[in-house]
């Protein structure tokens, strides 16, 4: 068994601004070793939307490319033998 492997979890809430207008919220948590920790909790107030179930897409698919990103930068840490790439021109 491999010590190192985190499991991540993106939860979604909803939140009703007023009638018709929606902002998404999500939470990230990450599980090892038996317990949680909450690495992330982000509201998009930036946003709002006609809808719940918009809001709760925009919200899985915000937290899901944010968990991307930290795997990406928790691989890169564990093997420093991959080049980072440069920063476009």
């Amino acid at each position: 068994m491999n010590n190192d492997n985190t499991s991540f979890t993106v939860s979604v809430y909803p939140i009703q601004q007023e009638p018709g207008l929606w902002f998404a919220s999500y939470m990230i948590s990450e599980y090892r070793n038996g317990a949680e920790r909450v690495l992330a909790n982000v509201s998009m107030r930036h946003a709002t939307f006609g809808s719940e179930a918009k809001a709760k897409h925009a919200a899985r698919h915000a937290g899901d490319s944010a968990v991307a990103r930290m795997r990406r930068r928790s691989s890169a840490k564990r093997n420093p033998s991959i080049p980072k790439l440069a920063p476009a021109a």
